[in-house]
């Protein structure tokens, strides 16, 4: 609980100082993952103009495109707890993203070699579940 509280600290530093910052006329962010989109975001919200970000890769496939997104063996999926939620909400973007999670209450974790049925299984019920997400589909909701 420290180390979370001093992370929080950090942040809430660097957001006040990031108010006091006059805007630059551009700013470039490079990489479209879910953290440089989150960025772009927080930026625009707060009045900053011509905010730019650049990646790589192509964009991720449409929201909507079924095909592409129910085959979840392609795509690397990631948790979001309650602090990712909480982020997602500071900058408008949970509902948008909320839709496109499914809720995990447990997970499994294997050994190294382990047989596909070797690992070993965590429920929890004291905790809100977390909610799962492709990457490249939250990276889809946060454009």
């Amino acid at each position: 609980a420290p180390r979370a509280a001093g992370r929080r600290a950090m942040l809430g530093i660097v957001g006040s100082l990031l108010g006091l910052v006059a805007a630059p006329s551009s700013t470039v962010i490079v990489g479209a993952g879910p953290a440089g989109l989150a960025t772009a975001i927080s930026l625009a919200r707060r009045g900053w103009k011509n905010v730019q970000v650049i990646d790589r890769l192509p964009p991720p496939p449409a929201l909507d495109d079924t095909e592409t997104w129910g085959d979840t063996a392609r795509f690397y999926l990631i948790g979001i707890g309650g602090r990712g939620s909480g982020a997602l909400r500071s900058i408008g973007a949970w509902d948008a993203v909320e839709s496109y999670t499914q809720p995990v209450v447990g997970r499994k974790d294997w050994a190294p070699g382990a047989g596909v049925d070797g690992g070993v299984q965590t429920i929890r019920t004291d905790r809100p579940p977390t909610n799962v997400i492709a990457r490249d589909r939250l990276g889809a909701c946060l454009l």
